[in-house]
């Protein structure tokens, strides 16, 4: 079990108590502060998190995203994933999610929560905290690398050329 799946139990836990409606209030209020810097969310953060730092920031956003989704946790659906399947529609969904690629970490919270507010649906919440957790880990931006690989891959150049296709064929 990963870092983020037990996390993932932790929040799942904390949904099905009756205090679930207070803990969204407070974890989706807290998206307007700093990642663990708004008090009403602490009680439901802190028994989990022992990390300082970045690592810790990435709980207090993911567990505020989380509340945001009204705990739409949806296993394998990832944040890049579902933004290429956004994308579908015209609009600005590619600049934004460049932008978020190219977060450091005073604007990554204020990047994620603009993606996750664009979605509809569930997201794997238990990866997007281990891809967190490894957001600023490598110099080599691995976990960057990999959601732009989610974002353009394989399915992404295949629905390019199938409607290249379809445009010689018209």
């Amino acid at each position: 079990m990963s870092h983020g799946e037990r996390f993932l139990d932790w929040l799942e836990r904390l949904k099905r108590e009756k205090a679930w409606t207070a803990a969204r209030a407070a974890l989706r209020r807290s998206l307007a502060f700093p990642p663990g810097a708004y008090p009403k969310a602490m009680p439901y953060v802190e028994p989990f998190v022992k990390e300082e730092g970045w690592r810790r920031e990435a709980h207090y956003l993911v567990a505020a995203l989380y509340a945001l989704k009204d705990g739409d946790h949806r296993g394998g659906h990832t944040l890049a994933r579902a933004l290429r399947e956004k994308a579908q529609d015209p609009g600005s969904v590619e600049l934004r999610f460049l932008a978020l690629l190219d977060a450091d970490r005073d604007q990554i919270a204020f990047r994620l929560r603009q993606a996750v507010g664009l979605l509809k649906g569930g997201l794997d919440f238990a990866r997007l905290l281990d891809d967190l957790l490894g957001w600023f880990a490598s110099p080599e931006r691995r976990v960057q690398v990999r959601w732009a690989r989610e974002f353009y891959g394989e399915e992404a150049a295949k629905g390019i050329q199938d409607s290249g296709a379809e445009e010689v064929e018209a």
